[in-house]
């Protein structure tokens, strides 16, 4: 039996067919734009929300002739090959799982480059530096703020595997390397123990001037 709630109603708003886009997954940045993977024609794109039905797509890094391939360097001559998932550091790097490549790689303002694997065309497992890595064709990824590094489920080897990014990739750290959140609590901390031996100092004064 099935019992629906009401209130909910269904609506498109974004239509790839008429522009050649097939949406596969998407995610939203750290700026608010909507970033859309296309897996079929190796392709992802930006989207300034709110999505309509008039919304273009801008091509940030793959082949508008819809070409696939493991081709890094400038955003608009890098080539993908039917990436299955992608995850956004706090940065708004974006880290894409390139299945059919069997690699991992990043898409900076600078670039993309290849972070782990496809180094060889046959998959596998193997751990260790990222030009030997090996990963299935069927995994995905997932940044993880608080350790700072992406977490690999890859089905194919039935495995959780992990990669520490640099420093620099994730907001959350100075450049000490210090976690922000921990500092910003005991900068809080410190100022309020401030502010009560101030209270405590002008109170005392008081006290002593109506004595």
């Amino acid at each position: 039996m099935v019992k629906y709630e009401g209130g909910y109603a269904v609506e498109t708003v974004f239509d790839g067919s008429s522009l050649g886009i097939e949406p596969h997954s998407v995610e939203l940045t750290p700026a608010g734009d909507l970033l859309l993977l296309d897996s079929m024609n190796s392709n992802l794109y930006r989207v300034q929300l709110p999505l309509s039905r008039y919304s273009r797509p801008k091509l940030v890094a793959g082949s508008l002739e819809g070409l696939s391939g493991h081709v890094d360097g400038r955003l608009r001559e890098a080539k993908l090959n039917h990436p299955k998932g992608f995850t956004v550091d706090d940065r708004g790097n974006i880290y894409v799982a390139d299945a059919m490549n069997m690699a991992i790689r990043k898409i900076s303002d600078t670039g993309v480059t290849t972070i782990a694997g496809g180094k060889s065309m046959r998959g596998g497992h193997m751990d260790g530096p990222s030009d030997d890595a090996k990963f299935s064709t069927d995994f995905e990824i997932r940044y993880v703020s608080s350790s700072c590094s992406l977490l690999v489920i890859d089905r194919g080897n039935q495995a959780i595997r992990e990669i520490p990014l640099q420093p620099d990739d994730c907001e959350y750290q100075d450049e000490a390397g210090f976690p922000l959140g921990v500092a910003l609590l005991f900068a809080a901390g410190f100022f309020g123990y401030m502010l009560a031996l101030l209270q405590r100092r002008v109170l005392g004064m008081v006290s002593a001037t109506e004595g």
